[in-house]
């Protein structure tokens, strides 16, 4: 499937409409959820605002029933504020009035894939519609905004020019600015972006006009691109605070994760018992009923990607009967160029001998 039109939530029209209701909006939200509350409340006994879901902190194991609106936030996360941003032109709060519209719409999408059977998506306006949500989830977390921090504080220490120039580098740097790359131009490409303003001398307000661009310009459209299918487990699923997960395909290396460009399928959990996928293939053999043993490899998956935290339905303790090892330390500092310094961080399994296999190889193998 490929975008035959610019899907309504990237246009212009749509985030000048969410600014506007900034605009007009005396009251600023200080806390802002990472993970969408009404995506959070999927994992509650009757989805109410004040029904908890099962937490657990992987560090300790220890577990704790918190609402929705306890977890997955950050104090003025999203606020774009800055000396060097215009208030007018980039309302403090645009992004956070964007993302709570699109969460308003995706409760009805998943609503609507409650009522379907598993198997293929075939509306493609819908498929781009989820394109769309996955792909902002996987761009507004902890851990995608390091990485924004971590692509600025690489082109001060490495210099802008020196970064851009490697073939490598440029075509991303390009897809996510709408610019199309060509070997052939090269070099006149550095020259138009170095030419071409910065956004602020913010950091934080930098990385998150990166993570719209991105959002926006890259990741979305190579979702759209892919076929999503719907698959369902009789056995319940956990979630997390990073739940958009790349799975690499049979063999393949797990020191780190795979890069949207090449991963072989996009998992997302959007419900104790429905699991979203993206794949590269257009046809998937049956049956899109996972195994009690691809449920567990799909729970241990989705924890190993995690930050910090998994959320499950209370009762199901799925958290509880699993285990992975701390996050390596990683330290994007010491690198000896931009490149290193701009990988995503190790996986949990680097380096690890008990590595488990990635999960859904039926989905995966050639």
């Amino acid at each position: 499937m490929i975008m035959t039109a610019v899907n309504k939530w990237l246009t212009d029209d749509e985030i000048e409409r969410s600014k506007e209701r900034t605009r007009n909006n005396p009251q600023r939200t200080r806390i802002h959820h990472f993970v969408p509350q009404t995506y959070l409340r999927r994992w509650t006994e009757d989805g109410g605002r004040e029904s908890p879901v099962l937490l657990t902190e992987l560090v300790t194991g220890h577990s704790d029933l918190k609402s929705p609106e306890e977890i997955a936030n950050g104090e003025n996360f999203y606020q774009i504020i800055a000396a060097d941003v215009d208030p007018d032109d980039e309302p403090d709060l645009w992004f956070e009035t964007h993302m709570s519209r699109i969460e308003d719409a995706a409760a009805r999408w998943f609503r609507t894939l409650d009522d379907r059977a598993p198997g293929k998506i075939t509306d493609p306006n819908f498929a781009e519609n989820l394109a769309v949500f996955v792909a902002l989830q996987s761009q507004r977390t902890p851990r995608a905004r390091a990485a924004d921090l971590n692509i600025s504080a690489a082109l001060q220490r490495f210099g802008s020019r020196n970064a851009l120039d490697d073939r490598r580098v440029l075509p991303i740097i390009c897809a996510a600015l709408r610019i199309p790359y060509s070997p052939s131009r090269h070099y006149q490409i550095i020259d138009e972006i170095l030419a071409q303003p910065t956004f602020s001398s913010d950091a934080k307000s930098t990385a998150i006009d990166t993570a719209i661009k991105v959002w926006r310009n890259h990741i979305t459209p190579h979702l759209a691109q892919r076929t999503w299918w719907l698959a369902t487990s009789d056995d319940p699923l956990l979630t997390c605070d990073e739940p958009v997960v790349r799975i690499a395909g049979p063999g393949k290396p797990r020191n780190r994760p795979p890069d949207f460009s090449n991963t072989a399928l996009v998992l997302f959990p959007i419900s104790p018992h429905r699991l979203l996928l993206a794949t590269q293939k257009t046809q998937l053999p049956t049956p899109f009923e996972l195994t009690p043993d691809e449920t567990r490899g799909v729970n241990l998956e989705i924890t190993s990607n995690a930050i910090e935290f998994t959320y499950e339905l209370p009762g199901d303790d799925i958290a509880a009967g699993i285990t992975v090892p701390p996050l390596p330390p990683f330290d994007p500092s010491t690198a000896s160029n931009f490149w290193e310094a701009v990988l995503p961080p190790p996986t949990r399994w680097a380096e690890r001998a008990d590595a488990p296999s990635w999960p859904l190889q039926r989905w995966t193998a050639n």
